[in-house]
């Protein structure tokens, strides 16, 4: 009966092994056919070394792969993931939380040292503050509001400075 179950795990820890092999395999393959230069021109052997055009790759699979991929993935980690591409997607968002981390300070001040315009810093805290990478200070102000970073700003901007996404 042991034989039996630890030959069991075995095969599941082989099986988990071939699933993440292919996962792989199917990462590099959607990359490929991602590339505009390459759906076009590139071509993929297979094993058996019959030659197939990427555009011939089934779509639906491609599809099943992402919403599996999905799936595993828990709320926490696709919100981090979500926060974790906001941020690297602009540079301007970075800079800002960058510039507050120190202290807490004015959209005006914030757009100086950045070098952009204050109503585009304005724009920026507030997709910042959406995501509670950021906190306004004096809410009930219309003008001179202060902005601060938050403790969960301070996390996700160290994995962006550190590049460790």
């Amino acid at each position: 009966m042991d034989r039996i179950i630890h030959e069991n795990e075995k095969l599941k820890n082989e099986n988990k092994e071939l699933k993440q092999h292919i996962k792989k395999l199917e990462f590099q393959l959607r990359m490929t056919q991602d590339n505009p230069i390459s759906e076009n021109t590139h071509k993929i052997k297979n094993r058996s070394m019959k030659t197939i055009n990427i555009k011939d790759f089934d779509k639906d699979q491609n599809l099943s792969f992402h919403q599996e991929i999905k799936d595993e993935l828990n709320d926490e980690e696709q919100e981090s993931m979500s926060i974790v591409s906001f941020l690297a997607r602009s540079d301007k968002r970075v800079q800002i939380l960058k510039s507050i981390s120190e202290t807490a300070k004015i959209p005006s001040a914030i757009s100086k040292e950045i070098g952009d315009s204050s109503h585009h810093v304005s724009k920026y805290l507030t997709s910042l503050k959406e995501k509670e990478l950021v906190v306004c200070l004096n809410e009930e102000d219309k003008r001179f509001r202060f902005y601060r970073i938050t403790a969960k700003g301070k996390y996700y901007l160290e994995i962006i400075e550190n590049n460790q996404f």
